[in-house]
């Protein structure tokens, strides 16, 4: 009687297949967890994006209707400026009384503006804080003077909210920017701003807003972005704009 040969796997083949089978699915989790990292990197990032942008699309409309700059602390990381709660008011209705009387126009005018103040400071937890008070500009003083009033509109009513979150850095600066003639040759002058009483002279601000998530896992990578914007006080801009031709205020007296 013949006798039949038993068929099966040898322990030298099954070492083999266990091997390569090890490897394939060392190489597939590989694969799937870096891709689920790339992921979370991306979206994490776009997240941080987009929060800046909002940010800076916020700071950007309430500096369209910006007056003058309060504040721009560059060692304390902060700045703070005066914004109109709606469209500047007419002179007419701000240097004369009802019935014609001219007010008093010196620096010691109660003459005032209806304003909103806006002031922006970087914490040491990465934090960005963001206070609104609304008041009362007397704009003619020398040094203008602020005082809290009750918000003419619930829209522009005082609060205070943190804006950011993860600011590695916030740097800030004052610049003021005049027109030099020249003949027919007109030429932008700009210089910095650093005496807190020359500080209603800027024009516009420069800001840097660096964004750093530091991941503790080796296998995380850190989130980052840096950007640096400029912002024009919107009546200093044109007063840049149309020398001697525009004022929104008449603070200089020219007019």
């Amino acid at each position: 009687m013949a006798i039949k040969k038993s068929t099966g796997f040898t322990l030298t083949e099954m070492m083999v297949v266990v091997v390569l089978v090890t490897l394939l699915m060392g190489f597939a989790w590989h694969f799937y967890f870096s891709g689920r990292e790339t992921m979370r990197h991306t979206v994490s990032q776009s997240q941080i994006q987009l929060d800046t942008r909002l940010f800076l699309d916020h700071l950007e409309i309430e500096m369209s209707s910006c007056y003058a700059f309060s504040e721009v602390d560059t060692q304390n990381k902060k700045f703070s400026f005066y914004s109109y709660t709606f469209t500047p008011p007419h002179l007419d209705d701000v240097l004369y009384e009802t019935d014609g009387t001219p007010q008093n126009t010196g620096e010691d005018s109660e003459a005032s503006l209806s304003m909103v103040k806006y002031e922006y400071e970087w914490k040491d937890d990465g934090k960005v804080i963001k206070r609104r008070t609304p008041g009362k500009l007397n704009f003619l003083q020398n040094p203008m003077r602020f005082t809290e009033a009750e918000a003419t509109d619930a829209r522009y009513s005082s609060m205070e909210k943190t804006v950011l979150r993860d600011i590695a850095d916030f740097e800030v600066k004052a610049y003021s920017q005049k027109i030099q003639r020249e003949g027919e040759v007109l030429t932008p002058v700009i210089d910095p701003v650093t005496a807190p009483d020359k500080m209603d002279e800027a024009t516009f601000i420069v800001l840097r807003l660096h964004t750093k998530i530091d991941e503790l896992s080796e296998r995380r990578r850190d989130e980052e972005l840096d950007i640096v914007t400029k912002f024009y006080s919107s009546v200093k801009l044109s007063e840049v704009a149309n020398p001697g031709a525009f004022a929104s205020t008449d603070r200089d007296g020219r007019f």
